[in-house]
């Protein structure tokens, strides 16, 4: 078993980060999504991503114009994070059918965290074993 800072790779935290953590990060480099962001190419949580999540959030970064240097630790992330497929989490439906890739992201990589500034998924929850929460609440729970 693998360690990494006082734990064991196998006890890290899991998430899925929804599109406006990384648009945040970048546009408030001290904030809590940037924090986040970065423990995850640091490997203190692993995020997971479907390529629905990916082609999103890279669309979305492309159209607000995100600096090269950001789209290089982009490429960092997508390197340390995990690919998997989306799972249905039918009847569960958001509110918005946009984030549905998220809830499906989720479920797929069954993570222990889905990380939003969204509304509409903060609603929801809960995915399965999964909760949903904002950048600044993840960090509390994991000390950072």
């Amino acid at each position: 078993m693998l360690f990494r800072s006082g734990c064991f790779l196998s006890d890290i935290l899991t998430v899925v980060l929804d599109t406006n953590v990384f648009v945040a990060a970048y546009w408030a480099r001290s904030s809590a999504s940037a924090r986040l962001v970065q423990a995850c190419i640091d490997g203190y949580i692993r995020a997971f991503y479907s390529p629905e999540v990916k082609r999103e959030v890279m669309h979305v970064l492309q159209t607000v114009k995100v600096s090269q240097q950001y789209l290089d630790l982009m490429e960092c992330f997508w390197q340390s994070a995990v690919a998997v497929d989306g799972v249905s989490v039918a009847p569960l439906r958001s509110p918005d059918p946009d984030d549905q890739k998220f809830l499906e992201a989720a479920a797929g990589g069954g993570v222990d965290y889905l990380v939003t500034n969204d509304d509409h998924l903060l609603g929801i929850g809960y995915v399965g074993r999964t909760e949903i929460l904002k950048p600044v609440s993840i960090l509390r729970v994991i000390g950072l």
